[in-house]
């Protein structure tokens, strides 16, 4: 969706309500749909978006996730009333944003007073652990409720100096943390005076040699692991990569070049490569199932860091449609999405699973699409000693612990009767645009899980060549929930447990 598009008026999903009981007489919402449809597809080379060829009606169509399905359109509230006197049958709701599922960046609640009246300057400085050499780029978070993601941030200079601002009632800090963009481990400091005036971070260099929790439990596949699954990835796209070798790649968004599928966040990478990287073990990164035939489907427009969830809905369809096996979505919202909802039950009838990070609200409830039954929702657990002292990972550790001590359930992990499955998700370096990043979140997670499936799903070649219905989704569901190691968390945590 372009920029332009967005500005139009508000967005809202059309969608048919379907009466399953009443087949021969479903209503009329079908017959609306067509219609549009056709009107849709008469305009397709069209640059301008076309309106609804009703003349009591101002409600300008957009985009159809497919001939007869969910439309996309642009009309204010009061219309929205005006098009369900005219076809009671339709169900329209307005278009959610969903994000990433990763901790890169953080969205800050604003501190109350740092606008007006006196302020406390504090200047952190952040430097390469290894060189002492300053780094530029990087996002200083000052964090005054780290649990509420209160607090203040901004990015180093070419003299790796960032500059927060604070209230001058504000103390204390409940910490400060750096995040590199790439080649770093994120720094941090806890219990900071704001007095103190100025302080240094260091960021421990990537080393691809050591290894990192994912590669701890094991996640870190043969060349074979995933041969004959197609793991589709809905995401933010994927840059080229020396690690990664992509089947297939498209762009859904609507006004742009559907061939340009490239990663302009670095979020989706960062998923491929924990799916389905192919290099050496220690010279890069090796995925937990290097052998799937990857496909990657950007769903976020340029520009923008949030996805509409009519362009996700989409990004569903296409991966069905061609032939996928597991679709990754790390990516989730607090709201409810019965566009997306409509897709992933798609896909369940015609065989296919989609699994969905839980989310990242420091224990909240599970995010949608994670929280629908149909989807595999992941959590996120971390290890002790699987990253590089003062590191931010180090903030993550908090109970519950597991049977094994050093395991924990992610500090930022979202928990709940959503949870099906849990994944490492503190700590994880994959591939990143130009090099590699190490990432936290139930975006991390959640491909650890697909790539685990994926290479479960290919060592049961009768389930794989089932026809492609609800029974075959129902054994991959099956073989996902039995095929698992419990790690001593509790359900409303680690779901069934580990994928193996």
């Amino acid at each position: 969706m372009s920029e332009s598009d967005r500005r139009r008026g508000s967005l809202f999903v059309v969608l048919p309500n379907l009466n399953v009981w009443n087949t021969d007489a479903p209503g009329g919402s079908q017959i609306f749909m067509r219609s549009i449809s056709r009107q849709l597809g008469a305009h397709l080379r069209a640059k301008a978006p076309v309106s609804l060829d009703e003349a009591a009606l101002d409600v300008t169509l957009i985009d159809e996730v497919a001939p007869h399905e969910t439309v996309l359109v642009s009309m204010d509230e009061a219309e929205r009333f005006n098009l369900l006197r005219a076809h009671p049958g339709l169900r329209i709701a307005p278009v959610a944003e969903l994000s990433p599922l990763w901790l890169r960046r953080f969205k800050l609640s604003p501190l109350i007073g740092v606008s007006a009246g006196t302020k406390t300057s504090l200047e952190v400085k952040v430097v390469d652990a290894a060189t002492g050499k300053a780094l530029a780029g990087v996002e200083v978070v000052g964090m005054t409720d780290r649990a509420n993601r209160v607090g203040a941030s901004n990015t180093t200079n070419s003299k790796g100096v960032a500059k927060l601002l604070f209230p001058s009632s504000v103390t204390v800090l409940e910490s400060i943390e750096a995040f590199a963009p790439s080649g770093h481990w994120p720094a941090y400091t806890s219990a900071v005076q704001t007095s103190s005036g100025s302080l240094t971070l260091s960021c421990v260099p990537i080393d691809l040699a050591v290894q990192e929790a994912r590669g701890h439990f094991g996640f870190e596949g043969a060349d074979a692991d995933g041969a004959g699954v197609k793991v589709a990835v809905v995401d933010t796209g994927v840059a080229k990569h020396k690690d990664l070798h992509v089947a297939k790649s498209l762009n859904v968004v609507k006004g742009e070049a559907a061939k340009d599928a490239s990663d302009l966040i670095g979020h989706g990478t960062h998923v491929c490569g924990i799916v389905a990287g192919r290099a050496k073990s220690g010279s890069g990164v090796r995925g937990v199932a290097p052998g799937v035939d990857l496909h990657v489907y950007r769903v976020f427009a340029k520009g923008q860091e949030t996805a509409l969830s009519f362009n996700i809905a989409k990004g569903i369809r296409q991966a069905v449609d061609d032939g996928c096996d597991l679709i990754n979505l790390s990516l989730g919202g607090e709201v409810d999405i019965p566009d997306v909802l409509r897709e992933i039950q798609r896909a369940r009838a015609l065989g296919v699973v989609c699994l969905a990070a839980t989310g990242n609200d420091y224990r909240g409830p599970v995010n949608y699409p994670a929280r629908y039954s149909q989807a595999l929702g992941i959590s996120a657990f971390g290890r002790k000693a699987t990253y590089p002292a003062g590191a931010a990972q180090e903030l993550e550790a908090v109970k519950p612990f597991g049977t094994d001590r050093k395991n924990f359930v992610a500090g930022f992990s979202n928990i709940g009767s959503g949870v099906d499955l849990s994944g490492p998700g503190v700590g994880i370096v994959s591939a990143y645009p130009g090099g590699y990043a190490v990432m936290d979140g139930t975006s991390m997670a959640c491909p650890v899980a697909t790539g685990a499936l994926a290479r479960a799903l290919a060592g049961k070649p009768k389930v794989l060549g089932m026809d492609r219905n609800q029974k075959r989704s129902d054994a991959i569901m099956k073989l996902a929930l039995t095929a698992v190691q419990t790690l001593g968390f509790g359900a409303s945590f680690e779901g069934a447990g580990l994928l193996r």
